[in-house]
């Protein structure tokens, strides 16, 4: 009985303390799992806006994508710092992908009709982190006077979804939107009060120490919204009868524009750790968020684009793409912005900051344009791609260079 128990314990372990967190270690297959279940919930997202272009159907998209990239973002966070290669780690894991797949099914409508079964989902997914964020301070007590307060406010927005159940729309959505404000305030004010409380402030830095897998971890799910881009263009595509030169071309530059963005994030800011300190950390992490969802819409719009081949582009589609575009390159440069420059090439570094953002604001003005739609595209892809240019002819200048 002692063996089976002592087997037992090697195998489901205690949450690894945050001062034993490794800043070497590679992600593991079952992080890769987890995160492809975020995969069907983005896509049914995603899917619901791009049968719905106004500004409502934005609002809601957006609201719902928050909770999705909150969810995510904490899921990924407890995992890096305080997840084992062990059973427990497994187990909670496979939960929250219940929950995250149970949210997935009634994420189509989930500011409608299945607005009920979407908040209890998302409930459980929140009484599970809470569990774990707890317990992290009952076997790291030194850990307690940031986890407590942390566990605290997820069971707060977990009885708060709960209880919206009970409440009528609107209304009900008018409590899911104060538990989302109180989940993502909550860090900044832990960020503030620590600099008053010497053990808050502690756990904070050690925390906040970002890792080459949590970098990894973010380019991953950046590929993840990213792949909504290609689906749009493929689903587009498959819904005419036969291919024709001006739809191949318009789902050529959509494809271009996938492409665009990949290289603008995975060749500026993936693979490289924020400056030290919590403010850079939070930036360049909340920083993530305009961007994916911003990529995340770039789909629905490509898809009624081409949806749109034959036609005269409407307004609101014409918006939906600069718009997402737009915010995605601004939330990229303001990542860069976050990145300690290599001394060696400080002033590419500002520069390919400055160039983006102008393309950004380039991209948003041709809203106001009245080009045709492969005009149109073809513009934005040669914006997106300036900046990759400017990277490469940088590169080839710098490697000329004398040694």
């Amino acid at each position: 009985m002692r063996m089976i128990l002592r087997n037992f314990r090697m195998w489901w372990q205690r949450p690894r303390n945050i001062s034993e967190r490794s800043t070497d270690r590679k992600v593991s297959f079952l992080e890769l799992f987890y995160d492809l279940v975020y995969v069907v919930l983005i896509a049914e997202l995603t899917h619901a806006l791009a049968h719905h272009v106004d500004l409502q159907h934005i609002a809601e998209f957006l609201f719902l994508f928050i909770i999705t990239w909150w969810a995510w973002i904490n899921g990924t966070a407890y995992h890096d710092l305080h997840g084992n290669n062990d059973i427990r780690t497994r187990v909670f894991t496979f939960l929250q992908m219940f929950t995250v797949a149970a949210m997935a099914v009634f994420a189509h409508g989930a500011l409608g009709e299945t607005s009920a079964g979407f908040a209890l989902a998302y409930a459980g997914f929140q009484l599970i982190l809470t569990f774990l964020w707890w317990r992290t301070g009952v076997h790291d007590p030194e850990h307690q006077p940031l986890s407590r307060p942390y566990a605290l406010a997820f069971l707060i927005t977990t009885l708060l979804f709960v209880a919206s159940v009970f409440v009528e729309p609107p209304d009900r959505f008018a409590v899911w939107l104060g538990a989302t404000l109180i989940s993502i305030v909550l860090p900044l004010y832990l960020l503030r009060s620590g600099r008053r409380t010497p053990s808050v402030q502690a756990q904070l830095e050690l925390s906040m120490t970002t890792t080459p897998s949590l970098v990894e971890r973010f380019g991953l799910f950046t590929i993840i919204v990213l792949g909504e881009v290609i689906v749009g263009v493929v689903q587009g595509v498959t819904s005419y009868p036969e291919l024709t030169w001006q739809l191949g071309g318009i789902s050529a530059l959509g494809m271009t524009i996938a492409f665009g963005a990949w290289w603008l994030y995975f060749d500026f800011v993936s693979h490289r750790i924020p400056r030290p300190g919590t403010r850079w950390v939070y930036v360049w992490s909340y920083a993530h968020l305009p961007v994916t969802a911003g990529i995340a819409i770039v789909g629905a719009a490509i898809l009624n684009v081409i949806d749109h081949a034959a036609d005269p582009l409407p307004s609101e589609v014409r918006w939906l793409l600069v718009g997402s575009i737009g915010t995605a390159l601004v939330g990229i440069a303001l990542l860069i912005w976050t990145l300690p420059p290599r001394a060696t090439t400080a002033q590419a570094h500002r520069m390919s900051q400055t160039v983006i953002f102008a393309a950004a604001i380039i991209i948003l003005a041709l809203g106001f344009s009245t080009l045709e739609t492969i005009p149109l595209l073809a513009a934005i892809a040669v914006l997106m791609l300036l900046p990759v240019v400017f990277g490469l002819v940088y590169w080839i200048k710098r490697e000329e260079l004398p040694a």
